[in-house]
């Protein structure tokens, strides 16, 4: 049995990892389990696999780091044409912005 590298503690077991990826399911992989942190691992192989399922659903690369600028009175984020798309959000459409945490903000189509 192999030891955890994360936690030093647990055995890494053979299972099926569940991937996601912006909230997206990405399916499941074989994969190594440690069965104390419950960190899991995966092999070059299943990793390619889940980088095809994320350009394939649309959700691989995504994320964006963005300035954030100003406007009048306020603070503007823009929001990315490639995230707008996957979102389905148009001009003129309304959202919901609030934090969640200090941390994190988000912004829901409504």
């Amino acid at each position: 049995m192999t030891k955890c590298p994360l936690c030093e503690k647990g055995a890494l077991k053979k299972g099926k990892i569940e991937e996601e990826m912006f909230g997206v399911n990405l399916g499941k992989y074989d994969g190594e389990i440690c069965d104390k942190c419950g960190e899991s691992f995966l092999d070059q192989d299943a990793m390619l696999k889940i980088e095809a399922k994320a350009k394939e659903l649309g959700v691989w690369g995504l994320a964006k780091n963005m300035k954030v600028v100003k406007s009048g009175n306020s603070l503007s984020v823009r929001i990315p044409a490639k995230i707008a798309h996957f979102l389905d959000i148009e001009e003129g459409e309304n959202v919901l912005l609030y934090p969640e945490g200090k941390k994190k903000i988000v912004v829901e189509v409504t």
